[in-house]
């Protein structure tokens, strides 16, 4: 071949060279960006989120079981613990309710009075007077029942309640309790109510569904308590119970759950906390609340409680003070009945 047709080639197969190079090129960039549009996998455990021109690549979240809430609401609120209470409107009791199965009127607290007498002292809008020679026993007080207004200074008059009656208890959990738990319930103040003989034994063993106080000031303390004495005390209720339970906590005041006693408002006194056996096993050792302190050196002056006290005008009452009692000093402060 001549020199001349070497020249001629030689140009030639240089520009058929360079666009075979760019004819590749732009196959491998159509080829990816192919891929990019139409969904590429993203490595395994990665997401790709693209808008406009930049790509942010997060970790792929993993569901995780959350267990339901439905513990007790950390407040204790009454509605709270009444929102908490387990319903059962079942027939569930085994065994007949007893009476004497429930011992009470005991002396509990080892202060020489039975629960009896002292829900009549304690619940005396005045100072009672209470014949401590042998068996302790309230003589004369003033007393006004918070179901019904009811007043007499007579406490032959008066029945001592027990708010959630012992029957109900029973239905409602008690059956399996042992005898000393049982006794333990029958006696605390907290359960305890001294109301008109008359409205006790109209209540008899109806939960509140089916007996309310005539007198409708008391409707918010009585559902109050009731409340929590079922709480305290792991008794159930029926649907229509807590019903009505809830119908009388919407009529409290501004005052709060108080007993409306004349012209005066009462809180009722509190119980230890529960104590014996839940089952009708073998029975817990109950712990029993340390006597009542005497008064003060040279002091003889006595007052059940601090409604007492101030009804007789001497609250604040100071230690060493006649009628300071270490029982009546809630805050242990050195100052009863603030």
């Amino acid at each position: 071949m001549s020199t001349r047709s070497d020249r001629r080639i030689g140009p030639f197969l240089v520009v058929c060279l360079v666009a075979l190079v760019v004819f590749v090129a732009g196959c491998e960039k159509s080829s990816t960006t192919s891929q990019s549009r139409s969904g590429s996998p993203v490595a395994s455990g990665q997401s790709s989120d693209t808008t406009g021109s930049s790509t942010t690549t997060t970790a792929a979240l993993v569901p995780v079981p959350v267990a339901p809430t439905t513990g007790a609401p950390t407040s204790q609120s009454t509605r709270d613990r009444l929102s908490v209470l387990a319903v059962d409107d079942r027939q569930i009791p085994q065994g007949t309710y007893h009476r004497e199965e429930w011992p009470h009127w005991a002396d509990i607290d080892g202060n020489g009075c039975d629960a009896r007498q002292d829900a009549l002292i304690a619940w005396s809008i005045v100072t009672p007077t209470v014949n401590r020679s042998g068996t302790c026993k309230v003589v004369i007080g003033s007393w006004v029942s918070p179901y019904d207004s009811v007043a007499s200074n007579n406490p032959s008059d008066f029945d001592v309640d027990h708010l959630v009656p012992l029957e109900n208890a029973f239905r409602s959990g008690g059956w399996a309790w042992s005898t000393e738990r049982r006794r333990a319930y029958a006696n605390n103040p907290a359960v305890l109510v001294v109301a008109s003989a008359s409205s006790n034994r109209s209540k008899g063993a109806d939960p509140p569904d089916q007996w309310r106080p005539a007198n409708r000031d008391s409707w918010c303390a009585y559902a109050d308590g009731w409340v929590k004495v079922k709480s305290s005390w792991g008794l159930s209720v029926t649907t229509s119970e807590r019903d009505a339970l809830g119908q009388m906590l919407d009529t409290c005041g501004t005052a709060g759950p108080v007993w409306p006693l004349g012209g005066t408002a009462f809180t009722a006194p509190t119980g230890a906390a529960p104590s014996g056996s839940a089952s009708g096993g073998a029975a817990a050792t109950p712990a029993v609340p340390p006597a009542p302190s005497a008064p003060a050196a040279g002091a003889d002056v006595y007052y059940a409680n601090c409604t007492a006290a101030r009804a007789a005008g001497a609250a604040p009452i100071h230690v060493g003070q006649p009628g300071y009692r270490t029982a009546l000093d809630g805050d242990k402060d050195g100052v009863a009945c603030e």
